[in-house]
């Protein structure tokens, strides 16, 4: 087996781990209503504890990303597949908040484990292939995929078998740990590691205006997406949408956001790396004022929509982490763990307070001020033309 062919099979083996550490980072989320019922707290409160989680666990990625820089072995990958694949099926058994809370902080702690090694191996693994952009669109179009599917398999496994069968659903986790263990080769050796400490390499990336500017949009994609995929299933309920049917819809909705991912680079051999970022802000605020208006008078279109609108907020994910990685080629699991956890990080704080603002004034609000938002940051786009 030759160099390019060995490449090739280590990415589809952090593409499948990627696919499968995604689809537990959503497992959880049309469920959200039920826990919020059965541990007896209200959506501002459910809000605070799943952006304590996404807050901890994602803030971490850096600095795996700096560890998993100087090292060859995959630790971060196999042990945060096991993580996750264990304590998010865990939490749907909790009984009290403080467990519940333990359950998702550790398994988003595999999370934040896997991200960052994993993102920086794409790249190692692409050295003798030019086309980078659309093997990082791939890998992390099939990580979109998965996280489309944990909700659809979530409702299903509770509408069909129960809460118990959730403990289940760790093999699917355990199994593909084990086999990209085998199936991923150790990262290349470098001729030199990472200079430099932790807080020298972070201030250097933040100092770096174009990552700033990078960070600061992956931070407001990342807080629409956690609140879309939060907040929908509490609106679909209050609709009269069964569980299986928001299982479904949420689930389409990020499959079409990973569609978006997949093809991304496609599009930006058109209209560039910052066309996509302008497209993918641009269209989110008309989308759902149409997904808002039709839904009291025709589901099946305010549904297509919603889903249409998860690609293209999504549409962006891998042009940002691409650009990001190319400006700070020496620092790449750093810089991944900014894009991917620390951005995401922050953009979980959202979460907090437009808890409060659903409990008062419900859950449309939410959708209309994130929209609104990423309009703006799409007008700040097209004119800073920070990216090429």
């Amino acid at each position: 087996m030759n160099t390019l062919q060995k490449e090739k099979r280590a990415i589809l083996g952090l593409s499948l781990g990627h696919f499968n550490i995604d689809l537990y980072a959503a497992l959880l989320v049309p469920l959200y209503p039920l826990i919020t019922t059965k541990l007896g707290i209200n959506l501002a409160s459910i809000s605070a504890i799943i952006a304590l989680g996404h807050l901890v666990s994602s803030m971490m990625q850096p600095v795996f990303g700096f560890i998993s820089d100087k090292l060859r072995h995959r630790v971060f990958m196999v042990w945060g597949l096991v993580f996750s694949s264990i304590f998010i099926p865990l939490a749907v058994k909790a009984t009290t908040t403080a467990l519940f809370l333990t359950c998702l902080l550790l398994g988003m702690l595999g999370n934040a484990f896997f991200h960052p090694q994993v993102s920086a191996l794409v790249k190692e693994f692409n050295k003798n292939n030019p086309n980078l952009s659309k093997d990082m669109g791939v890998f992390l179009g099939l990580g979109t995929i998965g996280y489309a599917i944990g909700p659809y398999l979530s409702t299903f496994t509770m509408g069909n078998y129960g809460e118990n069968a959730f403990l289940f659903l760790s093999l699917i986790g355990l199994t593909t740990a084990i086999f990209i263990y085998f199936f991923v080769p150790k990262k290349p050796a470098k001729e030199s590691y990472e200079k430099g400490n932790f807080f020298k390499i972070m201030f250097e990336i933040l100092k770096n205006k174009t990552c700033v500017y990078l960070t600061f949009i992956s931070t407001i994609k990342s807080a629409i997406s956690i609140s879309f995929g939060t907040y929908i299933p509490f609106l679909l309920k209050n609709q009269g949408f069964s569980l299986d049917s928001t299982g479904i819809i949420v689930t389409l909705f990020f499959i079409s956001g990973g569609l978006a991912t997949i093809f991304s680079s496609k599009i930006e051999n058109k209209i560039g790396a910052n066309g996509v970022v302008v497209l993918s802000f641009l269209s989110i605020l008309p989308l759902v004022l149409g997904f808002l208006y039709t839904l009291n008078y025709n589901k099946i279109i305010a549904c297509i929509l919603f889903i249409l609108t998860g690609f293209f907020i999504l549409l962006s994910v891998g042009v940002i982490l691409v650009q990001a990685q190319k400006t700070m080629p020496q620092h790449t699991g750093v810089v991944s763990g900014v894009m991917q956890g620390f951005s995401w990080g922050l953009g979980a704080l959202f979460l907090a307070p437009l808890g409060i603002i659903g409990q008062n004034f419900g859950v449309e609000k939410i959708l209309i001020l994130m929209a609104s938002i990423a309009f703006v940051v799409g007008l700040y786009s097209a004119k800073a033309k920070r990216i090429s």
